[in-house]
Formats: structure tokens, sequence, C-alpha cells
């Protein structure tokens, strides 16, 4: 069932930390992946030399593949002159190259260099190797209870959060 500590503290209101969550064994454990994972970006970025908006971009042309500065500025919230910086400064820095497309020159697609996305994959490979190995070891019933929970994590996140709501990310 639920680790439901007993909270002898009164909250008011507006105190998430009343909240049934705040005392569930999962609902912590979803707060430090949260925790874990800002900090994961911080010292990515870090090592990178970035900022964490522009590791947000890189983040989105390692998953996504090369992007247009708009489609670039619609998932990050940003204006199109924000993301214009945000490019400029990756490119600099070597991260990133603006290709311009063969079949209409008007259009440029951003593309990350594929030794940022090497230096990268450095950095997380061994994070990325031991959820590998975790769920090497999930049994076909664990993985089908999983895939459940995270599917429904994933909706909440993707419908009370304005921007994902928004957008609809698939």
């Amino acid at each position: 069932m639920h680790d439901q500590e007993t909270h002898t503290e009164a909250f008011g209101a507006e105190d998430p930390r009343g909240m049934h969550i705040a005392g569930d064994v999962i609902g912590r454990q979803l707060q430090e992946i949260a925790i874990l994972t800002r900090e994961t970006a911080l010292h990515l970025s870090t090592a990178m030399g970035i900022n964490q908006t522009d590791l947000a971009l890189m983040e989105q042309l390692i998953t996504h593949g090369p992007l247009s500065p708009n489609e670039l500025a619609t998932r990050l919230s940003v204006t199109t002159a924000g993301i214009t910086l945000v490019i400029d400064r990756l490119e600099r820095a070597g991260h990133v190259t603006r290709v311009r497309q063969r079949d209409d020159k008007r259009r440029v697609l951003v593309h990350p260099v594929q030794a940022s996305v090497a230096q990268t994959y450095r950095h997380i490979a061994p994070m990325l190797n031991g959820l590998d190995a975790v769920l090497s070891n999930l049994s076909a019933t664990q993985r089908t209870t999983i895939e459940h929970f995270l599917k429904q994590v994933i909706t909440v996140y993707q419908t009370t959060l304005p921007i994902t709501a928004e957008k609809k990310i698939k």
C-alpha cells in the first residue's frame, strides 16, 4: 500500500508538505528524481561550459534531430530573438551549426555538432548504463506496471503545466 508518515506539524492549505504525496514513499522518490535531474543538468551544463537554456536547446537537438530556430523557440518557450541569442552563443562555443536547406535557402536548420553530442554522452553514460542495467533486470510484469505508472505521471505533467498543455507534447 502506502508508506505514509504521520505529520504532526500543521501545514497551511497552500503548503504542499501537508498533501498526501509529501508523505508517500513514491511521492518522495519522484521528488528526489526531479532534484537529481536538475543537479545532473547543472553538472552537464557546467561541464560543457553552457547555461541551462543552452543545454535545453542541445537536449532538443540531440533528442529530435535538427530543428528550425522557430521550432526551437516554441519548444523552449522563448521569443525568436531570444532563441537567436541562444543559437549564436552555442554556435560560437562550437556546439551547433546552422545549415541552409538546399530546397529552400530561406529555411535554416540548427544541427548539433557531433563532438558536442559525444561530449554530452560521455558525461551521462554512467547514468544511462546504470539505468539500462536496472531496466534489463525488470520482469515483464514489473515493466508493464512501471510503464503504466510512468505514462500516468507524464500525463499529469503534460496536462497540468501550461507550457506542455499548450504544446501538447507527444
